[in-house]
């Protein structure tokens, strides 16, 4: 717990097994979907498992309730929480440096649906303390005041056809919601990446692209899985080389590795 905003704000944290407070660790900052919470994030992504694998700090930041009774983020659409959830990450950020060994340059935002929302947020507000960015099933609103990311942001994103909460096709009645195509193109170009997209994985439904040459090396990767529901996936990835990945977690977790601050 810890008090952001002039609210009590709450976290679930996971250290891995064998933490010790000598050695810098990564963290990565997973965020639940609207209605859901930490304790749900942590057992739909099974990232706690992987970090204890790995040697990573893993926490799962709790939504306060908004005007539709349910937990979220504040991420555009009035029924959501009116708290300023930036804020109280990057006061998260600094509590949880001040309190264990975080290493500054390998902090990460990962979020599923509305935690999704927010991961997209913070890499447009948050930039200069978050590495890199992770998404699975993100409803991508427009940020208020715009996205003006400090610096190019890698970004990996997660998203099925058949995404009946957000649509792959955009949905205008939930605060205009764009098609994830053009949410994409938006983040190509903000990070001054080259246009055309390379395809390096297409297999089994699931096609794999991402936008290469961007500013301060940065990558926006992209898993479209067609008739894909609204989920966190956790169906079998390979990538190019053949190396087998059980879940959209260790494809996170990989890219997180590959992109540090």
């Amino acid at each position: 717990m810890l008090f952001s905003g002039g609210l009590q704000r709450f976290y679930r944290l996971h250290l891995p097994l064998g933490y010790r407070n000598t050695v810098r660790h990564a963290l990565i900052m997973n965020f639940h979907g609207h209605g859901a919470s930490a304790q749900i994030q942590e057992h739909l992504s099974g990232m706690s498992n992987l970090a204890d694998k790995e040697g990573f700090v893993v926490v799962y930041p709790q939504g306060t309730i908004g005007p539709d009774h349910r937990t979220g983020w504040n991420t555009g659409p009035h029924t959501y929480p009116h708290v300023n959830d930036v804020h109280f990450v990057s006061d998260l950020i600094t509590h949880l440096e001040e309190t264990l060994c975080i290493e500054p340059h390998r902090i990460y935002a990962a979020g599923f649906s509305n935690g999704g929302s927010l991961a997209n947020v913070l890499a447009c507000k948050l930039s200069d303390r978050i590495a890199a960015f992770a998404i699975a099933s993100g409803g991508m609103h427009p940020i208020e005041g715009g996205c003006t990311p400090q610096r190019a942001a890698s970004i990996l994103e997660f998203h099925g056809t058949a995404d009946q909460i957000v649509p792959y096709t955009g949905n205008s009645a939930n605060d205009n919601e764009p098609p994830i195509e053009k949410w994409l193109a938006d983040w190509v170009q903000r990070s001054g990446c080259n246009p055309g997209a390379s395809i390096f994985f297409h297999r089994d439904g699931v096609l794999g692209e991402q936008w290469t040459n961007c500013r301060k090396q940065a990558v926006i990767v992209h898993y479209r899985i067609t008739e894909g529901p609204h989920v966190w996936p956790r169906g079998s990835f390979t990538d190019a080389n053949g190396k087998e990945y059980p879940n959209a977690t260790n494809l996170i977790y990989q890219f997180f590795q590959e992109h540090p601050l």
